[in-house]
This record gives C-alpha cells, sequence and structure tokens, in this order.
C-alpha cells in the first residue's frame, strides 16, 4: 500500500534525501491526482539548538513562497505537520538545478546567449522580491544549486530557507548565512545583506557558467572571466564585474538595472548572429518600414514590446501575410522573429495586424504597425528622366 501524507498527498517517488529529511514527488488525491512536490523535514534527530534554526528557515520559506507568485518562483500549495516532521507542498518543477547542468559540462561554458537568458529571468525574480511590501526579501544563498532549469527553459529560484527581510535600521547580519564562493563579502559578517549580495551570488553564478570554473572561495580573487573564456564578450564580462564588485556601491543598485544591462547585451548579441539574414530590428512604438523591392521581409520584434516579457505563450496572426516563426516561445525570449509577405502589402499603406499572443499569465492583443516604402529611388529617377527629356524637346523645338 503506497504512502499517503495528509490523507492526501500519495507519494510516487523520492527525488532527493539528506540528514534532515526527504523531497518527494507525490500525487494529489484531491487535485485528480495533480502531481506536486512535498518537501519534508524531519526533527527527531536533531539537538534541541539545531531543530530550532532548521524549523525557522523552515517556516521562513514556507511563510514567503505561501504568498508570493511569480513565474520564477515555485508555487507553494500547502503546508503542515505531522508527529515529528513538518512539510511545504509546492509545484512540482520537471527539470534539474543548474549545478546539475553544469557539472554535466564538465568545465565546458555554457552558450553565452543561455546564461544571460537565464540571468535575465533571476533579475526578473530578483526585482519582484526586492519590492515586495512591507519589507524587501533577499534570497542570501543564490547559486546553481538552488536554480531549477524547467524542461520548457523556465528558471525557478529554490530553497528560500536562509532568505530574509531586509530591515533598514540593521547595519549587519546576525548569523552569516551564504555559500563560500558565491556569498559577497557583507554575508561575512562585515555588513547587511539586501538585494546587492544576491546580485554579487548572481555574478558569480554567472562567472561559473561561462568560464566552466567554480568561483574563488574568497569573494576578493575573482579573475577576469575573459583570462577563462577568450569567446566571452566584453560586454558580458563587464557584466560579470559590475555584479562581482567587493564594494556594493559599485555594483548594480537594483536588479532592474542589472536587468536592463543583461537585456541591452541579448539583444546585441542576437543582432550580431542573426545580421547575415538582413532582419528587419523593430523599436517600440516605432512604425515598421519594409523594403519596397522585398516579396518577404524577416522582422524581429523585442518581447516587451508584444507585453509578453518573461512569459511562455504561443503566438498567432489572423493575416495571411504576417507569420510568427516560430509559433511558440519561452521565458527567456528577448526577441521574436515574424516572417512578412511584403509583396501582398500597398506601398504607403499602413497595416496593423490582428496578432493573439496566448501566454501562461493571460492573452495578449499587442499592436504593431507595418507599412511598404514607396519605391522612391524609381520615383525620384522617373522625374529625373522626364525632366532630362521635356528638356531635351524644348531645345530641339527652339
Amino acid at each position: 500500500m503506497s504512502r499517503l501524507l495528509k490523507k492526501r498527498y500519495e507519494i510516487i517517488e523520492t527525488l532527493g534525501k539528506g540528514g534532515m529529511g526527504c523531497v518527494y514527488k507525490v500525487a494529489d488525491r484531491s487535485r485528480g491526482g495533480k502531481i506536486l512536490a512535498v518537501k519534508e523535514l524531519r526533527t527527531g534527530s536533531m539537538q534541541t539548538p539545531r531543530v530550532r534554526e532548521a524549523l525557522a528557515q523552515f517556516q521562513t520559506e514556507a511563510r514567503i513562497l505561501t504568498r508570493l507568485t511569480h513565474p520564477n518562483l515555485p508555487k507553494v500549495y500547502d503546508y503542515f505537520s505531522l508527529p515529528g516532521a513538518y512539510y511545504i507542498v509546492m509545484e512540482y518543477i520537471r527539470g534539474k538545478t543548474l549545478d546539475q547542468v553544469l557539472n554535466g559540462r564538465r568545465g565546458k561554458p555554457v552558450d553565452e546567449r543561455q546564461a544571460l537568458s537565464w540571468a535575465l529571468q533571476i533579475c526578473r525574480a530578483t526585482h519582484f522580491l526586492s519590492v515586495q511590501k512591507p519589507r524587501p526579501i533577499v534570497f542570501r544563498d543564490m547559486k546553481p544549486s538552488n536554480i531549477m532549469i524547467a524542461h520548457d527553459g523556465r528558471v525557478k529560484l529554490i530553497d528560500f530557507g536562509i532568505a530574509r527581510f531586509f530591515k533598514e535600521e540593521r547595519h549587519e547580519d546576525t548569523y552569516v548565512y551564504g555559500t563560500p564562493g558565491y556569498a559577497a563579502p557583507e554575508q561575512y559578517g562585515t555588513g547587511q545583506t539586501d538585494v546587492r549580495s544576491d546580485l554579487f551570488s548572481l555574478g558569480a553564478t554567472l562567472y561559473r557558467c561561462l568560464t566552466g570554473e567554480h568561483p574563488p572561495q574568497s569573494p576578493l580573487d575573482f579573475l577576469d572571466p575573459r583570462r577563462k573564456n577568450r569567446k566571452l564578450s566584453r560586454e558580458t564580462a563587464a557584466i560579470i564585474k559590475k555584479a562581482l564588485a567587493p564594494d556594493m556601491a559599485k555594483r548594480y543598485q537594483s536588479a532592474y538595472e542589472m536587468k536592463i544591462a543583461v537585456q541591452n547585451v541579448l539583444l546585441d548579441l542576437s543582432a550580431r548572429v542573426r545580421g547575415k539574414r538582413k532582419v528587419i530590428y523593430a523599436r517600440p512604438g516605432k512604425m515598421i518600414k519594409l523594403p519596397w523591392w522585398k516579396k518577404t521581409s524577416w522582422v524581429s520584434v523585442p518581447v516587451m514590446a508584444l507585453g509578453c516579457s518573461g512569459a511562455t505563450g504561443v503566438l498567432s496572426a489572423d493575416d495571411r501575410w504576417i507569420k510568427p516563426k516560430p509559433v511558440s516561445f519561452g521565458p527567456d525570449a528577448v526577441r521574436l522573429l515574424f516572417r512578412v509577405e511584403s509583396g501582398m502589402l500597398e506601398a504607403g499603406k499602413e497595416y496593423r495586424p490582428h496578432i493573439t499572443v496566448n501566454t501562461d499569465a493571460g492573452i495578449l492583443r499587442p499592436q504593431l504597425a507595418f507599412k511598404r516604402q514607396w519605391p522612391w529611388i524609381l520615383i525620384v529617377t522617373a522625374v529625373l528622366v522626364g525632366l532630362i527629356a521635356s528638356l531635351v524637346m524644348l531645345r530641339k523645338g527652339f
């Protein structure tokens, strides 16, 4: 007979096991067998001080995640206790931790755009945590083993056990938390952690992704990542170095600021890769001008112009002259590509296609404006030829 928790969660298999408990894959019988994950904390074999600390961390995680909803955070559905054990019921994420992904590569650096797309999602989650009311939330232990990469490409921050609510009146943390190599200098008891501490840890995570090497144990011993990976762009190396600045005042001052920096580099890298296809890069709020001499044009549109930044979804269009390629996209997408049959459009006329974006956050209907340019060169040439011909005729007449 299968084991049941709380008379509803049927344990299917053990996903992970440690000294203090397990993580189970379960089926929720009250939700039609919905697959979930249950994190278990057992306190029977631990001494009293250790029990108090473990329980405090476990309860902190439950309290934080229960009230937060974000695409890059796991959803918590329930938490409860049984004799000698405590449980958190959360979303089951199909995928691997970033640590597992990197270990599988055996020191080979991750593709630069892939690593930056993960960083972009982490910045979104970190920014979301940093603007919580009444107090911002500091993750404090960002590292590859606490980052899940789902099969659909979405990143999830996991394990909020040592996250804390930032208190402006405090000058330093009571306890030293974090993981050597990823912990910021202030996490060693020299100051209070805030969002900039998490951005340091993100910089260290990017360092490992893009150099293939574990970060140094001391937060002051990081080398220029381009010395380890010559193929790395200067722009991405600059992002890593700024995030890893020992002085908090010299780092990115917000997750939003770092997100914009990462997004700009991603856009630039995408342009370099696709430049040979002569893609038209649309700008938010601007008319998309199509060359008059082309029958088919490729147009790249920023996801922020479509309103679906950080989402997973599917694109569709009612008009025969425009088609998204591909039709589906993930949360790491920065730009989406459209094939436009510009030969079907009249020159000089404005077109607004009926585009629908179905995302996990809802249905969106963005407004894009296209115009096929007039063949001004031909028109001007024809006018000049006509003028020259007229002048020749006039001279002959005299």
